[in-house]
C-alpha cells in the first residue's frame, strides 16, 4: 500500500511539474500543440478522476449516487478548464479546487470500498 502510495504521489507531482508552466488549467496561450494537448488530457484527467473513482471502487446505488454529487461539483472544474475568459486567479483556484476534490473522492470512496470488503469478510466467516 505504500509503495502504491508512493506511485501515485511521485506521478502526480510529476504530472504537476511538467504542467506548471502553464498551470494545467491556464493552457489556453500555450501554441505548442503537443503540450497543449497534453494539457488538455491532464485538465480532462482532473476534472473526470473522482467520477470513475466513484464509480469504480464505490458498489450499489450509493456509488451512482456519489458519482452523480463529484459530478455536479466538477461541472464548474471542467467550465473553468476550458474557458479562457476566466481571470487566471479564477483558474488558479479552480485547479486547487479541482485537486483537492480530486484527492477526497479517492480517500473517501477507498474507504467505503474497505468498509465493505472488510464487513463482507467477517459476514462470511461467522
Amino acid at each position: 500500500m505504500t509503495r502504491r502510495l508512493v506511485f501515485v504521489a511521485t506521478v502526480a507531482g510529476m504530472l504537476v511539474a511538467v504542467a506548471s508552466p502553464a498551470m494545467a488549467f491556464q493552457h489556453d496561450r500555450v501554441h505548442n500543440p503537443v503540450l497543449h494537448a497534453f494539457l488538455d488530457i491532464a485538465s480532462i484527467a482532473i476534472v473526470v478522476a473522482p467520477v470513475w473513482t466513484a464509480l469504480l471502487w464505490g458498489s450499489g446505488r450509493s456509488k451512482w449516487l456519489l458519482a452523480a454529487v463529484v459530478g455536479v461539483v466538477q461541472v464548474p472544474v471542467a467550465v473553468l478548464a476550458f474557458v479562457p475568459e476566466a481571470s487566471h486567479a479564477l483558474k488558479g483556484a479552480g485547479l486547487a479546487l479541482g485537486l483537492a476534490i480530486s484527492v477526497a473522492a479517492i480517500v473517501y470512496t477507498r474507504r467505503a470500498a474497505r468498509a465493505e470488503k472488510k464487513a463482507a469478510a467477517e459476514v462470511a466467516g461467522a
